[in-house]
């Protein structure tokens, strides 16, 4: 209860690397780098995938 009673109002946002714009959080540039990323997690995921069942006998 006592809790509540020092509640004045919302917290301070969090200010920091992460408090910016729209604008650089969906640029060309970041939105590049996202598929980029995102592609080479794939690469990987399926090379790791595709040597196992290839290697593994019992699998195929």
């Amino acid at each position: 209860m006592a809790r509540d009673s020092k509640r004045g109002g919302p917290a301070r946002p969090l200010l920091g690397y992460r408090d910016v714009g729209e604008d650089v959080r969906h640029g060309r540039s970041a939105m590049t780098r996202a598929w980029i990323i995102l592609t080479i997690l794939i690469v990987l995921y399926l090379a790791w995938t595709l040597t196992i069942y290839f290697l593994e006998p019992g699998l195929r």
